[in-house]
């Protein structure tokens, strides 16, 4: 939790924080459920954060995205109870509604909670999404640690789904698949969102973190439903790179409001141009002429977004995949994260004040890229830089927003 971790306190210096290793994940995760419950976790696993190398809002209209895990990760320490009680726990004082950090139910009361703007209705909902399908079981008890940072546009909710999910899964030996072709607990976990926490998500952060994997980017294509996956090589570190995340600490309390809102101007955008969705345009000759056409300047503005952010995806996946002299292929990939932000704030109005300031501070501290990431007006930007600049392009984006009069935001890189 980048922003709600233990940072350092030098003001001098900016704010790191690291990822817990899987050890002190699992240590911390037991250590809630004896607390709470006073009882021993069978098992304890774990999901992570994910962040888009490019490719936003492409997969409410068919189109592909290329996002990639992070190291912070959700835990859950599981214990499987002998009744259908269902209790939950959360170590995130900041993710509690009011003094609710542990929630006390039954498998047959999780629908109460449909619509609940409250952490538990996301764990309570995959259990839900599980029992419609004919999953049912016995009741559990789940205690959650986490080091996903909050509202920061890296599905902190979806990594705690998605930890539910393989726990779920792995203590009612549900057997499901848990690697690429997770197909069926991607969608658990996006029923779990949009039917009981009240989400609005077309599935892009729940299939990248139950299919994708650690050091690789997934490409995922959503003209199939379910989406194809498919592994690209992240080579970032072989070259002396890295993905620096400026979480500027800055909430977005209607998100999902602003998200059914673009869900709309686009589903609205596809019927001007008589497509079932902008995703249908790829490849046809002329497409990008037919939206510049289109007469309603929101709609046009929303279509170019997501129509442009679809080449902006095969650009890079191709230069990650290639074979042209790296430098080449990673500037070119920086382009592509650049020109994205900008289609961001100027088509799809989704950028804000701080996420702009870090984008341009990391340009001038020559990162290859930046970009917003996530559902924007808030949360966090990313930006591509070599390593040994790590520290001072940190500074420089501290420094622009002290100087600005905005919080501080916290960073991290990997």
């Amino acid at each position: 939790m980048m922003g709600h971790m233990p940072v350092s306190s030098d003001l001098t210096e900016p704010r790191w924080t690291t990822a817990w290793s899987l050890d002190e994940g699992e240590r911390r995760a037991r250590a809630r459920m004896r607390q709470a419950f006073g009882v021993e976790a069978r098992h304890v696993w774990s999901a992570p954060g994910r962040l888009n190398i490019v490719g936003e809002y492409t997969d409410i209209s068919q189109g592909v995205s290329l996002p990639t895990p992070i190291p912070h990760r959700t835990f859950v320490a599981a214990a499987r109870r002998s009744d259908r009680v269902v209790r939950l726990v959360t170590d995130r004082a900041d993710a509690a509604c009011g003094d609710e950090a542990v929630w006390e139910g039954d498998l047959d009361s999780l629908q109460s909670l449909v619509g609940e703007d409250c952490w538990m209705a996301y764990p309570a909902g995959v259990l839900w999404a599980l029992i419609e399908r004919g999953f049912a079981s016995t009741g559990i008890d789940l205690a959650f640690a986490s080091c996903v940072p909050l509202s920061a546009g890296l599905s902190a909710s979806t990594s705690l789904t998605a930890a539910t999910a393989l726990a779920a899964n792995g203590l009612w030996g549900l057997a499901l698949a848990t690697d690429i072709t997770a197909v069926e607990l991607a969608d658990v976990c996006i029923d779990a969102e949009n039917e009981i926490a009240g989400g609005a998500t077309a599935g892009l952060a729940q299939h990248a973190i139950m299919r994708g994997a650690p050091g690789e980017a997934l490409h995922l294509d959503f003209a199939t439903s379910p989406p194809r996956a498919t592994g690209c090589p992240l080579t970032f570190a072989e070259y002396g790179l890295g993905l620096l995340v400026i979480d500027t600490g800055v909430p977005h309390p209607d998100q999902n409001e602003m998200v059914r809102e673009r869900m709309a101007q686009i589903g609205r955008a596809a019927a001007a141009l008589g497509v079932e969705s902008i995703g249908a345009l790829r490849a046809v000759p002329g497409a990008l002429a037919r939206i510049e056409a289109i007469d309603d300047p929101i709609l046009r503005k929303r279509a170019r977004h997501v129509f442009t952010e679809n080449e902006r995806v095969e650009v890079v996946r191709d230069e990650l995949t290639g074979t042209a002299p790296a430098h080449e292929r990673f500037v070119a990939v920086g382009k592509a994260m650049y020109r994205s932000h900008a289609s961001l704030e100027t088509d799809f109005d989704v950028s804000c004040e701080p996420l702009n300031l870090a984008v341009d501070q990391a340009f001038r501290a020559g990162a290859l890229g930046a970009r917003l990431t996530g559902s924007g007006r808030g949360g966090s930007a990313v930006a591509l830089i070599r390593r040994a600049q790590a520290t001072g392009t940190a500074r420089l984006i501290d420094a622009a927003f002290v100087a600005g009069g905005l919080p501080r935001p916290a960073f991290a890189f990997f």
